[in-house]
């Protein structure tokens, strides 16, 4: 389930996917994380191609002539529970609390099985597309609570893409054993005068690594240099010697320009 927008890129089923990267309050998505790192080698030809950001406002769903105090049990995803959960603590303490795929999941389940006291956590949308009715709204735990999705796509040809706006790529470094190795790597990004933008890992869990040896994902930009280009190729070079083993997973333009 976790891969299926990256399985049906790479198969050549769709053109482009759009998968949920990063959430301004709860943080990284972590099922696309595990896909970015693909550790079945069975995704080499998907890489990030753009971003989109977008507002999130989440809701408390129910059947229409249910109310809040009667609910006991609540249905949604893991990343909008964490996205509301001051919300939740303050008007549902004690509730259970059941984690599903997606927060329409959740409203299909409520609206198609649901028993006394259910509810969900989903969007406006949702209610309305299965008849649900709100017994709470807009309970995000901040009004500024924004999602970064990727776009995925297949590779283009050798080099295209690489260069000015952002890129990521991932790696494992050298030696875990060996003080300072993770940021020797990362030392290379301010060398080639190339910034930052987010840093996340996973567990390597790949052959030959042993527990808690972890595979980093590295996001970053030029700041407009004429040569930036050949700043990002350098530091790819640079990824080459001083890591075990990396990838580019794609380049695109900030949607924040």
């Amino acid at each position: 389930m976790k891969t299926q927008v990256f399985d049906t890129v790479q198969a050549r089923g769709t053109e482009y996917g759009v998968v949920p990267f990063e959430n301004s309050t709860h943080g990284p998505v972590s099922m696309t994380l595990e896909a970015l790192a693909d550790r079945g080698d069975e995704l080499r030809d998907v890489v990030v191609c753009g971003e989109v950001y977008l507002g999130v406002h989440h809701f408390l769903l129910g059947k229409k002539e249910g109310r809040l105090e009667d609910v006991r049990r609540v249905y949604s995803h893991p990343q909008a529970f964490g996205q509301t959960g001051k919300w939740m603590r303050r008007f549902l303490p004690g509730v259970e609390m059941v984690e599903v795929s997606s927060t329409s999941k959740a409203a299909e389940i409520v609206a198609t099985g649901g028993g006394e006291g259910w509810a969900a956590v989903a969007g406006e949308m949702a209610g309305r597309e299965y008849g649900l009715g709100v017994l709470g709204e807009r309970i995000e735990d901040r009004g500024d609570n924004e999602t970064r999705f990727f776009v995925v796509g297949r590779k283009q040809e050798k080099g295209k893409g690489r260069g000015k706006g952002k890129n990521l790529v991932s790696f494992c470094v050298g030696s875990y054993d060996e003080p300072g190795a993770l940021a020797e790597v990362l030392g290379c990004f301010r060398e080639r005068g190339l910034n930052l933008t987010s840093i996340n890992s996973v567990p390597g869990l790949r052959e030959g690594m042993r527990p808690f040896e972890y595979l980093f994902f590295v996001e970053f930009e030029g700041t407009g240099q004429v040569d930036e280009g050949e700043r990002v190729k350098g530091v790819l070079e640079d990824l080459e010697s001083k890591t075990k083993g990396w990838r580019y997973l794609g380049g695109w333009e900030s949607a924040r320009r």
